[in-house]
């Protein structure tokens, strides 16, 4: 049901009326009826009567409620946090068995907070606000998950060098668990390299200037390298310094990755420019 606006003539002057209005199929057709009428909008509104038969309908329904409760009780709203996010990328983490992973890589480690919730808080800041760890440190506060009230940018900070420590095992974990009966060998991979740059003044061993895709010659940069495997799924990563040619990093990786990915018949493909 809805509320419908009807115009009406009568001795030269338009008045407003307003119906309730029920819309139901006939047949295959869409056909409405009239409930009832209120009366002449204008008179309505100025005697109030709207107004109450909205507060009167209201009680009956819990959002309204809240909305009134507001406009007439001062209640307010301290806070307000994202939760979606959490909950849908928070069942993919599951399902690639992540918490058990970092879980078992952490163990010897005595950290005094939650890796995993660290880890965690990470890629989903990267997934929906791309930022560094002092921007994400600050976005998480910002989300309803468990586990995040008490992430700090140490936290941050710590959990990334965790990582950058076990990246290869974690990988390889990764690798393996996704294995069945058909795919037990990694024949073919795709190595996909673009690059980036950033808005820096001094040079690093990692971040040079040199030959830019993206027409910033004057902005420092590195090589991406992702490879993977003939799913289309991702498999491992590398860096490298813009000035050398993308061959060097995916050649690089390639002999880094040993036994853990690839077996002798393996053969890899460079589709980035």
């Amino acid at each position: 049901m809805f509320v419908r606006s009807k115009s009406s003539v009568r001795n030269g002057a338009s008045y407003e009326y307003l119906q309730i209005v029920r819309s139901y199929r006939e047949e295959g057709k869409v056909r409405q009826q009239v409930i009832a009428s209120l009366g002449r909008r204008d008179r309505l509104i100025a005697s109030g009567e709207l107004d109450g038969l909205l507060r009167s309908l209201a009680k009956f329904s819990d959002h309204l409620r809240v909305v009134e409760a507001v406009r007439t009780s001062g209640l307010a709203a301290r806070t307000a946090r994202q939760w979606g996010p959490a909950l849908v990328f928070g069942r993919l983490w599951e399902k690639q068995a992540l918490p058990d992973l970092l879980l078992a890589l952490s163990q010897e480690r005595k950290f005094e907070f939650s890796v995993e919730r660290a880890t965690f808080a990470m890629a989903l800041q990267r997934l929906c606000a791309p930022g560094s760890d002092l921007a994400g440190s600050a976005w998480v506060k910002t989300v309803e998950a468990p586990g995040f009230e008490g992430l700090a940018l140490q936290h941050f900070y710590r959990t990334a060098a965790f990582l950058a420590g076990v990246r290869q095992d974690l990988e390889s974990r990764l690798f393996h668990r996704d294995l069945n009966l058909f795919n037990q060998t990694l024949d073919v991979v795709f190595i996909d390299t673009t690059s980036l740059y950033c808005y820096r003044d001094t040079e690093t061993e990692w971040r040079k200037r040199g030959y830019s895709r993206d027409h910033r010659p004057d902005l420092l940069q590195w090589v991406l390298c992702v490879a993977v495997n003939a799913q289309g799924w991702p498999i491992a990563w590398e860096f490298s310094p813009a000035t050398l040619r993308t061959r060097r990093p995916c050649a690089r990786w390639w002999r880094s990755c040993g036994s853990g990915f690839r077996s002798a018949g393996s053969r890899w493909w460079r589709t980035g420019a």
